[in-house]
């Protein structure tokens, strides 16, 4: 990695800032769900600032990164997707059911599920912001498929 490239841990900060401006578009498209996405996006940057706060610690956050099987290039693929997203949404191309499949199917590959499953030791304050990050990603995920089945039943 040269010195212009961004660190593990700045690619995952980047990750969480650019689905949280993603949701951020959406509170404002969809005013009728404003609360819904704001909190989506108000954990999303909780997200970040727990990453934030691993900065002392990110050569091993880069080691567990490697040992994940997870590339830098995935990530940024990953924030690539969620801008283009994010354009859609502001160009009017999306409809409420396609933004909260959108924001399922992100929350279902989101980058620090890979860290949950990782095995061997790991210093105790990043294993406790990794199990938060992965327990709020399920809770979004399970946020996130109720509303899109609720959405979907109500004949989008």
């Amino acid at each position: 990695m040269t010195g212009d490239e961004p660190s593990v841990l700045e690619l995952l900060i980047e990750h969480e800032l650019a689905v949280k401006r993603l949701y951020e578009v959406f509170a404002v498209l969809f005013a009728d769900r404003r609360d819904f996405w704001q909190g989506l996006a108000r954990d999303e940057q909780g997200h970040a600032d727990r990453l934030e706060r691993l900065r002392p610690q990110s050569t091993e956050v880069g080691r567990l990164w490697l040992d994940s099987g997870l590339r830098p290039q995935a990530v940024k693929s990953s924030i690539a997707y969620v801008e283009s997203q994010k354009t859609r949404a502001q160009e009017g191309r999306l409809r409420l059911v396609q933004a909260l499949s959108i924001a399922k199917d992100l929350e279902n590959a989101l980058i620090e599920d890979e860290f949950s499953k990782l095995s061997g030791p790991v210093n105790v304050e990043i294993g406790s912001v990794l199990e938060d990050l992965a327990a709020e990603t399920d809770r979004h995920r399970r946020t996130l498929a109720e509303a899109l089945e609720a959405e979907r039943r109500s004949g989008w």
